[in-house]
């Protein structure tokens, strides 16, 4: 008979293992205004319908631009749930943050995102991880964010970059 112990190290081996989500997207904009795009314009181009603790009720989603501020969405009677907490905001070129929509802190995974200079604008680069924390359903929630990230960051944020520096 296995060793109950064992199973659990090799359990948490497994979930540790898991690895982030990297999803990079080329804009044709300096690293300060891509940034600027991300951060400050939020509210604009993330798909709070879809992608919200509130759904159709969402109002407003949106950075306190600083280190420790929070990254928050406000519903349309002004009622405020937390996303996550910033633990990094260096612009132009990185910001992290917590990341728990909707569910408490103990479930909060990271993201950073990236903007580095390339000779036809800015790279940004999202990576999302620490799926760790959340148990047993790490690896399908991971498996939604994958291609939820590809649509935030490579279709909608990308698309509303390009939209700004045609103006």
């Amino acid at each position: 008979m296995k060793d109950p112990a064992a199973k659990a190290r090799s359990g948490d081996a497994e979930r540790a293992a898991i690895e982030p989500i990297v999803v990079t997207v080329p804009l044709g904009c300096p690293p300060e205004r891509a940034f600027a795009y991300f951060t400050r314009d939020i509210a604009k181009w993330w798909p709070l319908a879809k992608y919200s603790v509130c759904g159709d009720r969402a109002a407003d989603v949106a950075f306190e631009p600083r280190a420790g501020g929070r990254l928050f969405e406000t519903d349309g009677e002004g009622n405020v749930h937390l996303w996550g907490l910033v633990s990094e905001w260096k612009p132009p070129g990185r910001l992290r943050f917590s990341w728990h929509p909707g569910h408490e802190e103990a479930m909060a995974q990271w993201i950073e995102v990236t903007f580095a200079p390339n000779p036809k604008g800015t790279l940004v680069t999202l990576t999302h991880g620490g799926w760790e924390a959340l148990g047993e359903r790490a690896v399908a929630t991971r498996a939604t964010y994958a291609g939820g990230w590809l649509t935030v960051l490579g279709s909608l944020f990308a698309g509303y970059a390009k939209e700004k520096e045609q103006r």
